[in-house]
């Protein structure tokens, strides 16, 4: 009976000790641990900074990832090594150039202004593009449009010192043209359709019809001007004026970016078939100094890279579509939901893209 006594009297004094010893145990174990696993993440990002300092262009680096944390575009791989550390990023502009929202309810494609100054942004703000190609397939569109997506590859050339190729597929007349003549070269297929450098503005003028069939029109304005494209009277002279003067003030802005990107003397372009708005192909445009070389969009690759200090097999090309998102989601339903517009002149753009009132950059035959 003693033995047992003494027995219980000893596991009850040596049992809590036992147990603090062992929770002291786990808890170094686990202190040791954590250092370990610090340790090794400070490896790790240490490695890191050197081997990016190594490879060069650190500051570079962090500069492309700030710029791309905060892009909604996501970058596609469109040939060439996917392992190559070089890009040459392909820009589309296709369809009629315009401000509109990308999702319009047109059977047209259209070149959101927005969204390709947005890529082009992303381009030329990312250390590994070493070039751009404005890859063109458009008949131009509206004035304020072109001259954005114009200011945009001028700010990519001056301030990021980025070369930029335009290539020119099937069509790249008037704004196409405008938006081409800020790269540092333009290269156009044999076949092209191109220039067409000119302003055109319309409206309707029906007050004939109105007559015949007894319809007046009235209108309550503030002043004298306010109806300028009323269409249900006659055109006055001082109404002409102002409106030609509005499209000749557009059209000295075309010639003048033509002059500055062609180096073509301004009268030159205003006196000669340059000026008169006229279409040409790829050759004629080439025998005029509107483009640089004809060939193919492997040539505009190839003439980028050679611009950019590097060769085509060193390099890949991506282009950038847009990230799916909410507001994406609700503006193409939007587009889906509008009714289709139906026009009845062959081969023009629908009301939904050319609105009345508005000065484009387009060819007449459009």
């Amino acid at each position: 009976m003693d033995n047992q006594e003494n027995s219980q009297q000893l596991n009850q004094t040596t049992t809590p000790q036992n147990t603090e010893k062992k929770k002291e145990g786990c808890f170094w174990i686990g202190v040791v641990a954590l250092l370990f696993l610090c340790v090794i993440g400070v490896v790790v990002i240490a490695g890191g900074l050197i081997f990016a300092v190594a490879s060069g262009g650190f500051a570079e680096r962090m500069e492309t990832l700030a710029s791309t944390a905060n892009s909604n575009l996501i970058e596609e791989h469109i040939e060439g090594s996917i392992f190559a550390k070089d890009k040459i990023a392909v820009i589309d502009i296709r369809g009629v150039i315009t401000s509109a929202p990308a999702a319009s309810g047109s059977i047209y494609e259209l070149a959101c202004a927005d969204i390709i100054t947005e890529q082009i942004k992303r381009a030329a703000t990312d250390a590994s593009v070493k070039a751009i190609i404005i890859n063109l397939d458009t008949p131009g569109g509206e004035v304020t449009a072109s001259d954005v997506i114009y200011n945009e590859i001028m700010k990519a050339r001056k301030e990021h010192n980025v070369p930029v190729v335009a290539y020119m597929n099937s069509l790249a007349a008037s704004g196409g043209y405008y938006s081409a003549v800020a790269c540092d070269k333009i290269v156009a297929n044999r076949l092209t359709l191109t220039g067409s450098i000119g302003v055109i503005m319309e409206t309707y003028n029906y007050h004939e019809l109105f007559n015949k069939i007894g319809v007046k029109s009235e209108i309550y304005k503030s002043g004298k001007m306010k109806d300028i494209l009323d269409g249900s009277r006659p055109r006055t002279e001082g109404e002409i004026q102002i409106i030609q003067n509005l499209v000749n003030n557009c059209y000295s802005e075309f010639v003048k970016v033509v002059s500055l990107g062609r180096k073509i003397p301004v009268e030159t372009i205003r006196t000669t078939e340059i000026g008169d708005g006229r279409v040409f192909d790829g050759e004629q445009a080439l025998k005029l100094k509107l483009v640089d070389s004809l060939g193919y969009f492997e040539d505009a690759t190839k003439l980028a890279a050679q611009l950019a200090g590097t060769n085509i097999e060193s390099v890949k090309l991506v282009r950038y579509s847009e990230a799916f998102s909410l507001s994406r989601l609700l503006r193409e339903m939007k587009g889906v939901s509008k009714p289709l517009n139906v026009n009845l002149q062959p081969g023009a753009p629908d009301a939904s893209i050319i609105k009345k009132g508005r000065m484009y950059f387009l060819p007449e035959m459009l």
